[in-house]
């Protein structure tokens, strides 16, 4: 397996098998969403850095990924708030995931600004990695 599918094997891996974590919308899969409590995410990569110059040298790649908690508009924020939570205790500072030859290490974990539409409101929680 590539190690860019294993970043995303062990990172998708890691939410999947979240404890009572709320359905979620795989990236072009998608969910019956039916105005629930839902998470969405994605990965957003930067660019890679190789350590060495020979041929097969490695490369590091690092980004967000990003985790979306979807709560329909109305609930109050203890439902958006207790899931960014679980979460962040999911994913740790300074943990490392595992996948295939891949070492994922979670650097920072942060929320963003919520953006709302016509039925959710949205808090993007964002997780930094470098999988070397």
């Amino acid at each position: 397996m590539a190690k860019d599918a294993e970043l995303r094997a062990a990172l998708d891996g890691h939410l999947a098998n979240m404890p009572g974590a709320p359905g979620i919308d795989w990236e072009n899969v998608g969910l019956d969403q039916d105005q629930q409590t839902y998470l969405s995410q994605s990965i957003l990569p930067s660019e890679g850095v190789s350590v060495g110059r020979s041929v097969g040298s490695t490369d590091i790649l690092a980004g967000l990924y990003q985790v979306i908690v979807n709560v329909p508009k109305g609930q109050g924020k203890a439902v958006y708030v207790e899931e960014i939570e679980r979460l962040k205790a999911r994913f740790v500072r300074s943990s490392s995931l595992i996948e295939g030859t891949t070492r994922v290490v979670i650097s920072k974990v942060w929320a963003n600004s919520a953006i709302t539409d016509d039925t959710h409101f949205r808090v993007p929680l964002s997780i930094r990695y470098r999988a070397i």
